[in-house]
């Protein structure tokens, strides 16, 4: 009996030591299992802190106070902001953004200006070359001797209307999409011949959409003009009331005597004389319009145009051309 008890005893002990050492074991594994995980949780916050460290060197030029200078016109309220980074000579501008710009220019220009010294030579051709077949029909009605208000018939060959463009602002588009059109505010002026004397006329606001047809047929003349098949698909005009016309400015004329000549808008130098010679080239094959009818322009057209020597005495107020 006595045996028995100690034997009960002793197992009961046995027990006891090794619910006792398991339940240390237990515990070491509960740290060490512990540790593996603190060990993991901060290798990964060592890793967000690199990542995070690295995002923050990434974003430092974002946080920079970058200059910008707002040029605005007193008169006709335009204002074009530059960007100023490294100096006024390092404005930068994308090359696409520059040819969009280019060639909405080149299309106005050519469309608003009137020269009857000029338009078959060079403002017809361009206007014709760079519009879709409805823009071109457009413009063949307006300037058509059959149209009372065309500029012929109203300013005749003794006056020119000048265009200035004030700005021009692409519609649409981003840093990897072409945009679909443009807004150009412009100013024109009319500029009598006979006496050298500037008016202006009004401001208007043209508004256009273009694309680029690759696939367009043009002889080398004309690709010359039009390289990239710019394309105005749709134009309108419409009167900018925001604007302030300029003062006027006094004109100071020519000496009695000095014959007066027409001179090519944006051209520096040569007789308008030597010009109507090469009015009467033809349309490029496949434009969208066809060569450009005799029903236009008066027969008087194409005669050269001379203008009246201004006179001797006085002074004449006229803008800037």
């Amino acid at each position: 009996m006595k045996r028995r008890d100690a034997k009960d005893a002793g197992g009961r002990v046995e027990l006891a030591v090794g619910r006792a050492v398991n339940y240390e074991v237990s515990l070491a594994d509960l740290a060490r299992r512990s540790e593996r995980r603190a060990w993991w949780v901060a290798g990964s916050a060592v890793a967000l802190s690199v990542l995070l460290g690295a995002g923050y060197l990434v974003m430092l030029p974002l946080k920079e106070k970058v200059p910008y200078l707002v040029m605005a016109d007193a008169y006709s309220g335009t204002a074009t902001v530059a960007r100023l980074t490294g100096g006024l000579d390092d404005l930068s501008v994308t090359q696409w953004d520059a040819l969009h710009r280019s060639n909405v220019a080149h299309y106005v220009l050519a469309r608003e200006s009137y020269d009857l010294a000029l338009l078959k030579l060079r403002d017809w051709t361009t206007v014709h070359t760079m519009s879709a077949p409805q823009v071109a029909t457009e413009y063949t009605t307006l300037n058509s001797s059959q149209n009372p208000e065309s500029p012929f018939n109203v300013y005749g060959k003794a006056k020119a209307i000048r265009v200035q463009i004030n700005s021009i602002q692409m519609i649409g588009g981003s840093a990897t999409q072409r945009p679909k059109g443009a807004t150009a505010r412009f100013q024109r002026s009319l500029y009598d011949k006979s006496n050298g004397y500037t008016e202006f006329l009004d401001n208007r606001i043209a508004t256009l959409e273009f694309t680029y047809n690759k696939n367009l047929k043009m002889d080398e003349k004309h690709r010359i003009e039009n390289p990239l098949g710019f394309h105005v698909t749709s134009y309108r005009v419409d009167t900018d009331f925001a604007s302030t016309p300029p003062p006027a400015v006094v004109a100071t004329p020519a000496p009695a005597g000095t014959p007066m000549t027409a001179v090519p808008q944006g051209v520096a130098g040569g007789p308008a004389e030597a010009l109507p010679a090469a009015m009467h080239a033809p349309m490029p094959t496949g434009l969208a319009s066809s060569p450009m009818p005799q029903a236009a322009l008066p027969a008087q057209a194409v005669a050269p145009v001379q203008a009246q020597p201004a006179p001797a005495t006085g002074s004449v107020q006229g803008g800037a051309r």
